[in-house]
């Protein structure tokens, strides 16, 4: 008891100072902090919470400091971006469901996760941003998920192989890197952007030495995708990976030498599974399957698409209609499978029509927002962006923090480039305002 005392008495003013720290500067220690931390889910949380996460202690602490900062004055140049109020409004959406959820207490809590998501991306869309914060935060997305994909290598070279966490499953599955994080399927999302990056820089920085240590980093960061086993994060990484080399600015053919080599050696990793990389166990006894459960959802969708069931209600719609589908599968246990996998399906199931119309629109302004962006800026948030819509039709991961850290990246490369246009349609006026000043 003493010694749990004494510990608390050093460690509350260390926390203390950095609450402090993270609150005073939101934009250049709190958001690339958050960013770090994006990718280890619940491995580092305090209690079972779904708020007790490292990450979302720093996403409060980030909120908060926003909030103040922008009640001082500090605001974005330029006109406010349209997804802002359409995802004020899909959240709204999300909280109206309340009133008629097959499972009130749930659509609360759901409605509470979902609107701290919102809460970051639009107070980042409000916020000034320069370069500097700009790097800030894709350094910290680099630092965390090169942390979290080493980790995996431990587990994979040193502690005997990687979790193998399957709630329900009758049989001992084949682990896979991710399963005591986000999951395989996540966390393979999760690192994504931070890849995407690293190779961007691979080709931009000055310096070959510079270059060289971005391509390696790429290509772990690449290793740590491989190692989930995810066949839909191998799939987003083509997606983005050829969307990256179509909008960047420079180093175009070096960039499509880089996927392809990576995209052939991760299809061999796939394959052949050395050091049981990439290796899956797959039970038709404890899931349903992606198909499955897309037919009980279609089945499902004439009953709550119109109004929605209620935000985070589909476990319960699809353990409602599963009898009436020849074939489909009972599901066991919370290993994931109970979700749509799906965010099209999720968003009509849970939302009805008015929230799929919402969800749709938003994501179209801010596909359009980010291929509006200078082309300087445009490689990584647009090949990001892509390479998540495409794995959110395999995943329900909505809910998760990465798939709004891709939406954020667009917003903060967004005001970049409006702040740098605004500052340098203001220096030409500079030189006649002084020479008016001196007559």
């Amino acid at each position: 008891m003493t010694e749990s005392l004494l510990l608390a008495l050093v460690v509350a003013p260390l926390a203390l100072a950095a609450v402090v720290v993270l609150v005073q500067r939101p934009l250049t220690v709190a958001l690339p902090a958050f960013a770090a931390t994006l990718p280890f889910g619940q491995l580092l949380s305090v209690g079972s919470s779904r708020f007790g996460s490292l990450s979302s202690l720093v996403g409060l602490v980030l909120v908060v400091g926003l909030v103040l900062h922008l009640v001082a004055g500090e605001r974005a140049e330029g006109p406010m971006s349209t997804t802002v109020p359409l995802w004020l409004l899909f959240v709204g959406a999300a909280g109206a469901t309340t009133l008629w959820s097959l499972d009130g207490s749930t659509t609360a809590l759901g409605f509470v996760l979902l609107g701290s998501l919102a809460a970051i991306y639009v107070l980042v869309s409000l916020s000034p941003i320069d370069r500097d914060t700009l790097g800030r935060t894709e350094n910290g997305l680099l630092l965390g998920g090169v942390a979290v994909t080493c980790y995996g290598l431990v587990q994979l070279l040193v502690l005997g192989g990687f979790p193998a966490h399957v709630a329900g499953s009758t049989v001992a599955p084949a682990g896979r890197f991710g399963n005591d994080l986000l999951g395989p399927d996540n966390e393979a999302v999760a690192l994504l952007l931070p890849m995407l990056v690293a190779a961007s820089r691979a080709v931009t920085r000055d310096s070959r030495r510079a270059r060289t240590s971005y391509l390696g980093l790429a290509a772990l960061l690449l290793m740590g995708i491989v190692m989930t086993g995810s066949r839909g994060g191998l799939l987003a990484v083509v997606v983005s990976g050829l969307t990256l080399t179509l909008a960047s600015h420079q180093g175009r053919g070096r960039l499509l030498a880089y996927s392809a080599l990576g995209v052939v050696v991760a299809a061999v990793i796939f394959v052949a599974h050395p050091l049981g990389l990439a290796e899956r166990t797959v039970s038709t006894t404890s899931s349903s399957g992606r198909f499955d459960i897309w037919r009980v959802g279609l089945a499902a969708c004439p009953q709550y698409c119109p109004v929605g069931a209620g935000w985070e209600t589909f476990p319960l719609v699809y353990a409602q209609t599963q009898a009436s589908v020849p074939d489909a599968q009972v599901l066991v246990g919370k290993g994931g499978s109970y979700q749509p996998h799906n965010v099209v399906l999720l968003v009509a199931i849970e939302l009805g029509l008015p929230g799929l119309v919402l969800l749709l629109t938003v994501l179209g302004v801010t596909l359009a927002d980010a291929l509006r962006l200078p082309v300087r800026l445009r490689g990584p948030p647009l090949a990001a962006l892509l390479g998540t819509f495409t794995a959110a039709m395999f995943l329900s991961n909505l809910e998760y923090k990465f798939f709004w850290m891709a939406l954020a990246m667009v917003a903060l490369s967004r005001n970049v480039a409006q702040g740098e246009a605004s500052r340098a349609a203001t220096e030409p006026s500079e030189p006649a305002a002084d020479v008016a000043a001196g007559a």
